[in-house]
């Protein structure tokens, strides 16, 4: 991922731009010059929009992560022994094997979608393309996430540290975004704002996710 940022979008980005950074960032209506990109995070995938954003700091100028765990899981760390009993688990032939084959079932995945992930009803589109990634080559990264590896480690300190503007877009639905008002309160220059939806807000709200980031002068 970094190395796509570093050697094939920043060398084709537009040579200078003047963002004019909504009020929400509580930044003067002057803007500030930017040649940076956005990164945006979905979900679980926080942790690595973060870490991106701390180790990028002259070729990223914003930070917007779309239903992120709450702050304190993100910033709280999972036992060691408790991930590697999950992914042993999951690694198994034969329990990890089963699992896998219910949980990339149509009908788990649907049932799943509209208890978890939706607000309204999960589309057609939504089912076909999970069955069409729900392949063996697949499994590996699927495995490693469900696992919460991504939770191994505290990312506090590479919130803080990092000085990108963030802005925390959660559903009207997910009753966790009470929880994400820590994301504000612990960091500098970070906001948070609400959108139809629930927990997969790119694909429930595609308009408004573009929205948000035209407002960021992208």
């Amino acid at each position: 991922i970094e190395t796509l940022i570093n050697e094939i979008v920043i060398p084709n980005w537009r040579e200078s731009q003047t963002l004019q950074l909504p009020s929400m960032f509580g930044i003067n209506t002057q803007g500030i010059e930017s040649n940076g990109c956005l990164v945006i995070a979905q979900g679980g995938l926080a942790p690595v929009g973060i870490m991106l954003a701390k180790r990028n700091p002259l070729t990223i100028s914003n930070l917007m992560l779309t239903s992120p765990p709450t702050y304190t899981d993100v910033t709280t760390a999972v036992p060691t022994a408790e991930l590697q009993r999950n992914y042993e688990f999951l690694r198994s032939p034969i329990l990890g094997s089963i699992a896998f084959n219910l949980l990339e079932s149509r009908a788990l995945i649907k049932f799943f979608s509209n208890s978890f992930l939706f607000q309204e009803e999960c589309d057609d589109d939504w089912l076909d393309e999970t069955d069409k990634e729900s392949v063996l080559a697949a499994r590996t990264p699927v495995q490693a996430f469900n696992a919460g590896l991504l939770q191994h480690r505290s990312f506090e300190e590479d919130l803080k540290e990092s000085p990108q503007p963030k802005l925390i877009v959660s559903g009207e639905g997910d009753k966790r975004a009470v929880d994400r008002q820590p994301y504000k309160e612990q960091l500098d220059t970070c906001s948070l704002t609400t959108i139809p939806g629930l927990n997969v807000l790119p694909w429930e709200s595609p308009k408004e996710v573009v929205d948000l980031i035209k407002e960021l002068g992208y």
